[in-house]
């Protein structure tokens, strides 16, 4: 469903009539939530730009859309309107509601939020969330057993054979929950592409490599070869 208000400075919203918990436009604010006593932190990882938080016990994340690079000290939250259906806010939203109705183990989203200023515009969206930890966090802790490699490089086989590119893979987007299961998070830009490619599929594995080797740059567990050989054996057996 999609509320709006009319002009060139405009908000606009699109989640679930049927949603739970209800739709309430303060999920978009972490200073509403904050002085709600919803708020429950941030993510240590990032740009600071999401948030944790518990609505009518439901517990959700809040992420807004902010540059990197340089570029972000031109304009850290203001993105050029080209069209709603064309900013990022909507287009996770709507790709994650697809895959999510697709039963590929991502995210439930629960709303975005996308406020036109003029020709600008900045964004935000939320997410319901997932019990675990992501990967990275989790090889803080040691190494990973053989078979849970090969889950990863399962789950991704599956993204990959729907013809789902992540525009950014790597440990800190891939979540492991308390009973085991694998998801993927974090869909920005992400596209649906030929699933007969091999290149772009390819490029995933390799960056989310680099992930795990800047891991190990930054003093962490990084990469485990013969764990990662796992993966990428049961990456390659998944695609059929």
């Amino acid at each position: 469903m999609r509320r709006s208000d009319p002009g060139t400075s405009a908000t606009h919203w699109r989640y679930q009539p049927d949603e739970t918990p209800a739709f309430d436009p303060a999920v978009f604010d972490e200073r509403a939530l904050a002085a709600r006593g919803a708020l429950e932190g941030g993510a240590s990882a990032g740009r600071g730009n999401t948030f944790y938080f518990t609505l009518d016990g439901y517990p959700l994340v809040l992420r807004h859309y902010r540059r990197g690079g340089l570029v972000r000290h031109l304009s850290e939250r203001r993105y050029v309107w080209t069209g709603l259906e064309r900013t990022r806010a909507v287009a996770e939203f709507e790709m994650l509601r697809t895959l999510h109705a697709d039963g590929l183990p991502v995210p439930r989203p629960f709303a975005c939020a996308v406020n036109r200023e003029g020709p600008l515009w900045r964004g935000s969206l939320v997410t319901h969330r997932l019990p675990g930890e992501t990967l990275a966090e989790r090889l803080t802790r040691g190494e990973l057993p053989a078979e849970r490699w090969e889950a990863i490089g399962q789950c991704i086989a599956r993204f990959h054979r729907a013809g789902v590119w992540h525009a950014d893979l790597n440990a800190s987007n891939i979540m492991l929950d308390r009973a085991g299961a694998i998801f993927l998070i974090d869909f920005d830009r992400a596209r649906r592409r030929s699933a007969v490619a091999t290149r772009w599929r390819a490029g995933n594995i390799r960056r989310l490599r680099r992930s795990l080797e800047k891991l190990g740059e930054r003093g962490g567990r990084g990469v485990d070869n013969t764990g990662f050989a796992a993966l990428e054996r049961a990456w390659r057996a998944g695609l059929g």
